[in-house]
């Protein structure tokens, strides 16, 4: 007996970044590595959910590895495949008993639930979604954006199994923000941008320390514009274990903060009323009364007399 899964999977990217037919590397990374990474996550958690002693995270990582078999033209079409049986000796076939099968059943239910999520915000999205695996779901979305993906799909033959696009995205940041984050705002120096499309990661230094931030595709130029500029960045945070501090905030929003702007000579002079000097012998300035006694005063002050 098989799994759908067990017959290949096909990716499909669409939007502008691969209207001829082609794909950056940096998305194809993005994609291939956040679903490989988000399956194994996953199947962790279901190995750790059995009750017979589970197999190593190794064991477990081998079990739901894809292999890629093919690119496709017709916006960007990956093929994937299951490893080899005989690249990890000892995984069933049986649907009931595949780890991949089972792994990528709670992925597929879950997007679902993720796509309800606007409709029944009080629903449960699954006990194996937990931080990590948003986390990388939303990395795994991190491409779509007007100027570069439009959806991702993921199908077997004529079967699709979800698809991943803005609004999937805006309902992952907000149960990311309502479960597991809060929501955040920090004010400080906007430095260190990576805009590599598979980090997309930024450091903003604040009066009490410095915080990385990570940000969609769709805020790369408004972080670019702003690098070196003091900022006031929204997000959700993820925050140490003391409960206080910022571990790392996911950009949602970001802008510049109005600064007091320091005066020219030139401004200053003007509000004051101040002319430039015609004649040196304007710095002797005014004669003063009883200068001789003022000296007299000074001379006694030091004992000189």
């Amino acid at each position: 007996m098989t799994s759908p899964i067990d017959n290949g999977l096909t990716v499909r990217a669409v939007g502008p970044a691969t209207a001829a037919g082609r794909i950056s590397l940096a998305e194809l990374a993005r994609i291939a590595s956040n679903l490989q990474a988000t399956l194994e996550r996953i199947a962790l958690s279901v190995a750790g959910g059995r009750a017979k002693a589970g197999r190593r995270p190794q064991e477990i990582a081998e079990a739901v590895r894809l292999e890629f078999t093919g690119f496709r033209e017709g916006s960007a079409v990956l093929e994937l495949v299951p490893a080899r049986p005989e690249s990890h000796a000892g995984v069933a076939t049986d649907p009931a008993e595949n780890l991949l099968f089972e792994s990528f059943t709670v992925l597929v239910e879950g997007i679902k639930d993720i796509q309800r999520y606007r409709q029944h915000p009080q629903g449960e999205i699954g006990q194996h979604f937990n931080r990590t695996v948003l986390n990388g779901l939303v990395s795994l979305c991190g491409g779509i954006g007007k100027n570069n993906l439009n959806y991702i799909e993921f199908s077997t033959g004529e079967m699709v199994h979800f698809t991943l696009n803005s609004e999937t995205q805006r309902n992952l940041r907000s149960i990311r923000r309502s479960t597991v984050e809060h929501d955040t705002i920090i004010t400080g120096r906007l430095h260190m941008g990576d805009f590599d499309p598979m980090t997309l990661r930024c450091r903003i230094d604040t009066n009490l320390g410095s915080i990385w931030c990570d940000f969609d595709i769709e805020l790369k130029d408004a972080v670019f514009e702003h690098m070196d500029q003091l900022v006031a960045a929204r997000g959700t945070a993820e925050l140490d274990a003391d409960g206080v501090n910022v571990r790392v905030l996911h950009i949602t929003e970001i802008s510049v903060v109005d600064t007091a702007r320091s005066k020219s000579l030139d401004e200053l002079a003007r509000e004051q009323g101040v002319s430039p000097l015609a004649d040196v012998q304007q710095l002797r300035g005014e004669p003063i009364e009883d200068f001789d006694v003022f000296m007299q005063a000074i001379r006694v002050a030091r004992g000189d007399g």
